[in-house]
C-alpha cells in the first residue's frame, strides 16, 4: 500500500510506531505491573500468597509471549520511503518570501519579489543576514531599488551570528512559526527561496521548510556554452516535495 504524506507525517507518525509495537510495549507495561504486585505481596505476606502466586506470574509469561509476537510482527512488516521532487511549475504567488541574503548582486530576488507581486503577493520579505557593514550596504541598495520601481515590499532582516546550517534553520524555522503571524499570515502564506546564501545556509533553511510544512522555490536561469546566465530566461520553480510510504505485510 502507498500512501501520499508529508515530510512530518512520515518521521513523526508513518515510520514512527505501529500498532503492533505500541501494543507490545503496553503488555510489557502490564507485565511489569503484574510482577511487582507479585513480589509486593510475597515480601509483605509470603505464606499467605506463596500458593496462589503461580496464577498471576503464569500471566505475566501468557502476556510476555503475547507481547513477543506482536513485537515479531511489527519487525517483519516492510517500510519504505519515497521521494518525488516535482520542479516543472512556477511557483505561486505568496504573501511572504524568505530569502538568504549577503553581499554581492540582488538580481535574483528583485526577480523573485517581482514574480510574486505579479501575483497579488510580495508584501513581505524577510532577509535572513549577518549585521555586517558589507550586508548592511547590500540591504540599502536593496531598499533604494525598491523604491525607484514603486515596490512596497516591506523588508524584515533576520540577523544571525554565522552562516552555518543551524543558525539559518533556527532563522528560518521562526519565520514559519512565529514571525510570519506577527503579519497576520499563515505558514502557507509564506515561501522559502533556495537560491542566495552560502551551501550550510540553504541545507539550514531546506531544514526548516521541511520540518514546518513551509514551501521552497529557486530562480533559476538558462545559461550559455559559456556558463553565462541567459537574459530572459528567468523563472521562479515550486519545488514540489511528495513523500510516499510504503507498508508490506
Amino acid at each position: 500500500m502507498k500512501r501520499r504524506t508529508q515530510f512530518l507525517d512520515i518521521f513523526l507518525r508513518s515510520a514512527g510506531p505501529s500498532p503492533e509495537l505500541l501494543g507490545a510495549f503496553a503488555l510489557g507495561l502490564l507485565v511489569v505491573g503484574i510482577l511487582g504486585d507479585v513480589a509486593y505481596d510475597l515480601l509483605t505476606a509470603p505464606a499467605d500468597n506463596l500458593r496462589v502466586a503461580w496464577r498471576p506470574v503464569a500471566a505475566a509469561v501468557l502476556l510476555t509471549g503475547l507481547a513477543y509476537l506482536l513485537y515479531r510482527r511489527d519487525r517483519g512488516r516492510g517500510r519504505e520511503v519515497q521521494a518525488v521532487v516535482d520542479e516543472s511549475q512556477l511557483a505561486p504567488p505568496r504573501a511572504g518570501l524568505i530569502w538568504l541574503f549577503g553581499p554581492g548582486p540582488f538580481e535574483h530576488l528583485l526577480f523573485a519579489l517581482g514574480h510574486h507581486r505579479q501575483g497579488g503577493g510580495a508584501a513581505h520579505c524577510w532577509l535572513v543576514m549577518q549585521d555586517i557593514g558589507p550586508v548592511r550596504e547590500a540591504f540599502s541598495q536593496l531598499s533604494q531599488r525598491l523604491l525607484e520601481q514603486a515596490m512596497t515590499t516591506q523588508l524584515h532582516p533576520v540577523y544571525i551570528e554565522e552562516l552555518d546550517v543551524q543558525a539559518a534553520y533556527q532563522a528560518v524555522r521562526a519565520i514559519f512559526e512565529r514571525e510570519a503571524a506577527e503579519e497576520a499570515l499563515q505558514p502557507g502564506q509564506i515561501i522559502a527561496d533556495i537560491t542566495g546564501g552560502t551551501k550550510p545556509m540553504t541545507a539550514g533553511m531546506v531544514l526548516a521548510a521541511l520540518t514546518t510544512g513551509g514551501g521552497l522555490e529557486y530562480v533559476e536561469s538558462k545559461r550559455d556554452s559559456q556558463g553565462q546566465y541567459v537574459p530572459g530566461t528567468q523563472r521562479v520553480v515550486l519545488m514540489d516535495t511528495t513523500f510516499y510510504v510504503t507498508r508490506e505485510g
